[in-house]
C-alpha cells in the first residue's frame, strides 16, 4: 500500500497545477483584460495553455470594444442626422451583446475543461502569438 500511495502523490500534485491553470484560463474569458494581461507578464512562457487562452481572450475583448464603439458612433450620427434610424441601429446592441455573453461563456467553460479550443480566425492569431 505505501508504494501505490507514493504513486499518487504526484499526481495529484500534477493535477492541483493544471487545476490552476484551467481555472486562470476561464477567468481570462470572463473577467476580460486584468487576467489575460497579469497572466502574459507572469507565465506567458511557463505555460502555454494559459498564454492560449489570455491572447484569444484579448482579441475576443478587443474586437467587442471595437464593435461597440463603432456601432455607438454608427447609431448616434444615424440618430442625429435621421431620427428614427438611430433607433433601428441601437436595436443591434442586444443580438451583439447575447452573441459576446454566449461567445465568453462557451470559451470559458473549454478552457475549464481543460481543452484549448479556437475561436474563428481569432484562435489562430493567438497560436501564432504563443509561438
Amino acid at each position: 500500500m505505501p508504494e501505490e500511495m507514493k504513486k499518487e502523490a504526484p499526481k495529484a500534485a500534477a493535477s492541483s497545477g493544471s487545476d490552476d491553470s484551467k481555472l486562470f484560463g476561464a477567468l481570462c474569458y470572463i473577467i476580460g483584460v486584468l487576467v489575460p494581461l497579469f497572466v502574459l507578464f507572469t507565465e506567458k512562457k511557463e505555460n502555454k495553455f494559459l498564454a492560449f487562452h489570455a491572447w484569444q481572450s484579448l482579441i475576443f475583448s478587443a474586437l467587442w470594444i471595437v464593435a461597440w464603439v463603432g456601432l455607438s458612433v454608427i447609431s448616434s450620427v444615424a440618430s442625429i442626422a435621421t431620427g428614427g434610424i438611430g433607433s433601428l441601429l441601437f436595436c443591434l446592441f442586444l443580438p451583439l451583446g447575447l452573441i459576446v455573453v454566449v461567445g465568453v461563456l462557451f470559451s470559458a467553460w473549454k478552457a475549464y475543461q481543460g481543452e484549448k479550443y479556437k475561436l474563428p480566425i481569432i484562435g489562430d492569431f493567438a497560436e501564432k502569438q504563443v509561438k
